[in-house]
């Protein structure tokens, strides 16, 4: 019963990116998706059972991407301490559980082909667009200097989420990685930027808040 909720509700969470990620989609098709038409079994697929959402992933990774001079080491222990956070969600333990995530190794400095917007928009992609062989990262973590940050996310606005990577299947195409656009200075704060984890890590909906 428990699976059963958890697929549903990651079914839903990804029923509401569906529209956004289908348009963002539809502009990276011509650039990004070069084997269409084409099926190869070895190939990853959608898998809603947990929430690394594709078959080629067996643990929780996330890729970070920093700017010049940040130090990286500050920011990979920020952004764990706001994963310890998360993990209290009631969600995170059908979603990743023990087996799934290793404080360890869940971290990555750089992103494989890191893309980011101009301007966080409802279609925004962050990250390589529509792919048949998606990424190892479930979360793309872009680590912004406030003039970056008020220039892509809006003055003052601390973190956005946006669509990453997609995948094409049974005629859809839907989000399988997410980015997380975030101020350095709003990763300090590890129950502040929890909510903005918790969305990208697709525990709740995106702006949605958590359950107490």
């Amino acid at each position: 019963m428990a699976r059963h909720a958890l697929r549903n509700r990651l079914l839903t969470t990804l029923t509401a990116c569906l529209a956004s990620a289908v348009a963002a989609g539809a502009v990276a098709v011509s650039v990004l998706d070069r084997d269409h038409g084409h099926d190869h079994d070895d190939h990853a697929h959608i898998d809603t059972t947990n929430g690394l959402l594709v078959t080629n992933r067996s643990s929780l990774r996330m890729c970070v991407e920093v700017g010049g001079g940040t130090d990286g080491q500050a920011i990979h222990t920020d952004l764990l301490a706001g994963l310890d956070q998360a993990r209290r969600d009631p969600n995170w333990t059908g979603a990743y559980g023990k087996a799934r995530f290793d404080p360890a190794t869940a971290l990555t400095t750089g992103c494989p082909a890191p893309n980011l917007p101009d301007r966080v928009e409802r279609t925004t992609v962050a990250g390589p667009g529509l792919t048949d062989d998606p990424s190892p990262y479930r979360v793309w973590v872009y680590v912004l200097d406030d003039p970056t940050a008020d220039r892509i996310l809006g003055v003052g606005r601390p973190a956005d989420v946006a669509t990453a990577e997609l995948m094409r299947e049974a005629n859809s195409m839907w989000p399988v990685s997410t980015a997380l656009l975030v101020r350095r200075s709003h990763l300090t704060d590890a129950a502040a930027v929890a909510p903005t984890l918790r969305a990208a890590l697709g525990l709740v909906r995106v702006h949605q808040e958590p359950a107490p």
